[in-house]
């Protein structure tokens, strides 16, 4: 017999943690998964826009390469809701932020004196856009976690990785729009 996606233990608006401790269904931690969630879904479009963008441009070993960073990164927000739903098991570590910074300096280095630090329209390109929108959704899951961490502690790595993670994803967006030839159009004041 097929097991049920359904098991009606949440029917009265509460539901469990990992660990069994069951929790109403609008707790910050539920805001939290639920915020990773929709982050990661997210990146789900922009893995397939890349794949679309990866065929009319020029660097295409490191079009590859961001594809299975942002598919390894899919991957880290699972263990980052594990954590976070109280796992006894997976854990976040160092390592992850430590790839993703050496990764944005590659991007910064390729971008050379193109890169800039100053405010540019969200979009571009429609991958970018979805970057954008994807590192928006990562900034509000940053938020929601320092408001748990006001609750009960949240290791320090997350914090880290979660912040790591919406700049690794503010400058590939940049240097897709310049490997795609787009103009970045910069807030005008």
């Amino acid at each position: 017999m097929v097991k049920k996606i359904y098991t009606k233990t949440g029917d009265q608006g509460k539901t469990a943690l990992i660990n069994g401790e069951r929790l109403p269904k609008n707790s910050l931690v539920f805001e939290v998964l639920g915020t990773l969630d929709e982050f990661n879904a997210s990146l789900s479009l922009v893995v397939l826009k890349l794949e679309a963008a990866a065929s009319v441009v020029t660097n295409t070993t490191l079009f590859a390469t961001q594809k299975k960073l942002l598919l390894a990164l899919q991957n880290e927000l699972f263990k980052l809701g594990a954590e976070v739903a109280a796992s006894p098991k997976v854990k976040l570590s160092d390592d992850f932020v430590e790839l993703l910074e050496k990764e944005i300096d590659l991007l910064q280095n390729d971008l050379g004196e193109n890169w800039h630090y100053k405010f540019v329209l969200p979009g571009g390109s429609e991958i970018s856009a979805f970057l954008d929108l994807s590192r928006t959704i990562c900034r509000r899951l940053e938020r929601r976690i320092v408001t748990l961490d006001n609750e009960r502690d949240v290791r320090e790595v997350i914090l880290k990785f979660v912040n790591r993670t919406s700049d690794y994803l503010y400058t590939l967006r940049t240097w897709i729009n310049e490997e795609l030839k787009i103009e970045e159009t910069e807030f005008t004041p």
